[in-house]
């Protein structure tokens, strides 16, 4: 079900309760008002018959004449049904109504009316001739006339209200018509977003509510296209890499392996076209040694490619390998390296791996992209806290700033993601990469 008609339901029957109660309410103080009016006026009528018929001499000519009370004559009188009675209890007189039955309300209201009040009791009053009895008068509350009032104004309300209803409703209609337009925008610009168009924008529409949503909307698709730029930029410079590690991939093993191999080509043939033992043993011999060179070489492109070296030297030892492999090809900058011996046995395995990773691209980043003297590693153990903190920092920070946003560090980012821990690239007078990770002691 749309808002619309959702907002019309909630509002009709938040008015129909409030009518209903007013309703009730009206019925209640007019039920009220109404029995103390028959009280009073048949108070009246019982004071004017006992003081004015009771104690009036001329009665008994009247009666004595075979006279009634005049009874039939009041056609006006509301609120009371007055009859006489013999001392037969024949009816000889009695007030006339003067309420059709067209206006009489509905019998479900009157029933409705009467059991809202208590039953109200008629009044006898004893009629005495000479001192015999002659007959009663009995006076009947009639509030019928009221109830027919009551009905009356009822319907003319029901008319106020049904126009009332209209009104809201229609302008309900009106305003939702109105708000819808910008809606309807906001709902177009998400399409559009959905459609891969981040040149979707949603106009201001005075509405404050929906202007906070279209300020959002806009900066949200602001941002999303700055994103897309951003990933497809790392993702061509991802496919850069991969072709760059390729090259590297085979200048190493043509300057490598394929150098070596040719010298051990070029040592067997001679050892074949040799007939000098002594020839023979010396080509055995380089033949050997450059074998082993080859086996160094791949060893190494194989610590390059895969971390089989954390599980055969362990995390401390291939961390220090790595480092000290990096100092070793960079002589000129200053490394310092410092490792908790705290840490031992406390470092989950999976975290291993992407520490090891962390560092290679840190230091790989360091060669690329900084011209640094000194460079700092620190892997230490807060135990207070239960934190491992790795701090990598070096003093290129002029140069390496241009890469700060690279393929490395997102990399770098995702994997502290995965380990559940943080990262800060600090820039002061050095750079420095600052991961803190919680691991169980």
């Amino acid at each position: 079900m749309s808002l619309k008609y959702r907002l019309l339901i909630y509002i009709n029957s938040l008015l129909l309760i409030a009518v209903l109660i007013g309703l009730a309410a009206i019925i209640t103080s007019t039920q009220k008002n109404v029995r103390q009016e028959i009280l009073s006026t048949q108070s009246l009528a019982i004071f004017a018959i006992e003081n004015g018929i009771k104690k009036n001499p001329e009665i008994y000519l009247f009666q004595e004449q075979g006279e009634t009370f005049g009874l039939s004559n009041l056609n006006e009188l509301r609120h009371l049904n007055i009859q006489f009675y013999d001392q037969e209890n024949q009816l000889r007189d009695q007030t006339s109504s003067y309420l059709s039955k067209t206006n009489l309300p509905p019998g479900w209201f009157i029933s409705l009316m009467e059991n809202f009040s208590s039953v109200m009791a008629e009044k006898r009053i004893d009629i005495k001739l000479r001192g015999q009895d002659f007959g009663y008068i009995l006076i009947n509350p009639e509030p019928m006339y009221e109830y027919s009032e009551i009905w009356q104004q009822i319907k003319s309300g029901f008319l106020v209200i049904l126009l009332f209803f209209g009104l809201v409703n229609t302008m309900i209609l009106v305003v939702f018509y109105h708000t819808l337009k910008p809606i309807n925008a906001i709902i177009d610009g998400f399409q559009r977003l959905e459609d891969e168009d981040y040149q979707a924008r949603i106009s201001k529409t005075n509405i404050r509510e929906l202007d906070i949503i279209g300020q959002k909307f806009n900066g949200t698709v602001k941002k999303l296209k700055e994103s897309n730029i951003k990933i497809h930029k790392l993702s061509q410079d991802l496919i850069n890499i991969q072709e760059q590690e390729k090259k590297d991939l085979a200048r190493n093993l043509h300057d490598e392996l394929g150098q070596s191999l040719t010298a051990i080509q070029a040592e067997a043939a001679s050892i074949k076209k040799s007939k000098n033992e002594e020839s023979r043993n010396s080509a055995v011999d380089s033949i050997i040694a450059i074998s082993k060179t080859m086996m160094l070489s791949t060893r190494e492109l194989i610590k390059k490619l895969s971390l089989g070296i954390l599980e055969e030297m362990g995390f401390e030892i291939a961390i220090g390998d790595l480092v000290n492999s990096w100092a070793k090809r960079n002589p000129k900058v200053n490394m310092t390296y410092v490792f908790d011996k705290q840490l031992i046995g406390l470092i989950p395995r999976p975290f291993e791996g992407h520490i090891y990773r962390i560092i290679q691209e840190a230091l790989t980043n360091i060669t690329k992209h900084a011209n640094a003297k000194k460079t700092n590693i620190s892997l230490s153990l807060q135990k207070k806290k239960n934190l491992f903190e790795i701090s990598i920092s070096n003093d290129g920070l002029k140069k390496q700033s241009n890469a700060n946003n690279g393929i490395g560090l997102l990399g770098m980012k995702e994997r502290v993601n995965q380990m559940g821990g943080t990262i800060e690239f600090k820039k002061n007078h050095n750079f420095e990469i600052f991961i803190t990770l919680n691991i169980a002691i």
